[in-house]
C-alpha cells in the first residue's frame, strides 16, 4: 500500500500551485535528473573510496521542509540497521553558500541530533558548488521576491569512489530500500535513475505562513508513510532480536 500510495503523493506535489516569483520556464528547468555516468568530483572530499554514501541537498533556512527532509533521511538510514560513520556516510550540502557555520550547525543541530557526529556537511564555495550540482544534475532556482529556492527533494545514493548508484525522491525512502541500496552502492552497483523529481520546497507563502493546500496533503501522506515504514521496520527488527535470543 506505501509502494502505491508514495507515487499519488509526489502527483499531488507536482500539480501544486508555486504562487511565487519564478516564471514557469524556470520552474520547469528545476529537478534532479544525473546522467548514467554522474561522479562527483573527488577533489571535494565527499566520498572516500571505501564506503558508499547518501547525499543530501539542503536549504539552511527552510524549516517548514527541508528540516524534516534531513531528519527522516537520517531515520531511513538508522533503521537499515547499518553503522553510520563505519558502513556508509551521511553527507548533506547546503544550497545557499551565503550560509556560515553557525548556521550550517544550528540546522544539523536540529535534524540529526547525535547522528550528526557522523554526518559529513562542507562549507562550499560557490563555485564547488556549481561544479557539484552540475555534476549530479541538480538544478535549482532563486526567488529573490521571496527570498526562497526551488529545488527538487532527493537523497543520492553513492558508491565509495562517488558514482551515483540510486536517487530517491527525498521525503520518503523505505529503511529497507535504502538498506538495498547502500548494499548494493558498497559493491559498486548502478541502478535505475529518475530523471525527474516533483518540486516540494516552494509551496510555502511567508505572507500567511502556510503552504498550499496540496503541499498540506501531501506532507500529511508522506508523514503517515514514513511512520508506518519505520514502525515496521523497527518491529522487524525487535521480533529478529527476540527470535535470536530464543534460539
Amino acid at each position: 500500500m506505501i509502494r502505491r500510495a508514495l507515487p499519488l503523493a509526489l502527483a499531488l506535489l507536482a500539480a501544486a500551485p508555486a504562487g511565487a516569483g519564478l516564471t514557469p520556464a524556470e520552474l520547469d528547468a528545476v529537478g534532479a535528473r544525473p546522467g548514467a555516468a554522474a561522479f562527483v568530483p573527488a577533489d571535494l572530499g565527499l566520498t572516500d573510496g571505501t564506503r558508499p554514501a547518501v547525499l543530501v541537498f539542503a536549504d539552511y533556512d527552510c524549516p517548514e521542509i527541508c528540516d524534516p527532509l534531513v531528519a527522516q533521511i537520517a531515520a531511513s538510514l538508522a533503521g537499515t540497521g547499518l553503522d553510520a560513520g563505519a558502513d556508509y556516510r551521511l553527507v548533506v550540502v547546503g544550497i545557499d553558500p551565503r550560509d556560515d557555520a553557525a548556521a550550517r550547525d544550528a540546522f544539523l543541530g536540529g535534524t540529526l541530533g547525535a547522528a550528526r557526529e557522523a554526518a559529513v556537511a562542507p562549507l562550499l564555495s560557490s563555485e564547488d558548488l556549481t561544479r557539484l550540482t552540475r555534476a549530479l544534475g541538480f538544478s535549482y532556482a532563486f526567488d529573490a521576491e521571496r527570498e526562497r529556492f526551488a529545488h527538487p527533494v532527493a537523497s543520492y545514493v553513492l558508491t565509495p569512489a562517488g558514482r551515483v548508484s540510486r536517487l530517491f525522491p527525498g521525503l520518503f525512502t523505505d529503511p529497507a530500500d535504502m538498506r538495498r541500496a547502500l548494499v548494493q552502492a558498497g559493491r559498486g552497483t548502478v541502478g535505475g535513475l529518475a530523471e525527474r523529481l516533483a518540486l516540494t520546497c516552494y509551496g510555502f507563502d511567508p505572507l500567511t505562513g502556510r503552504y498550499s493546500l496540496a503541499i498540506e496533503r501531501v506532507l500529511t501522506i508522506v508523514s503517515l508513510l514514513f511512520a508506518a515504514a519505520f514502525g515496521g521496520a523497527l518491529a522487524l527488527a525487535h521480533w529478529r532480536e527476540r527470535r535470536r535470543g530464543g534460539a
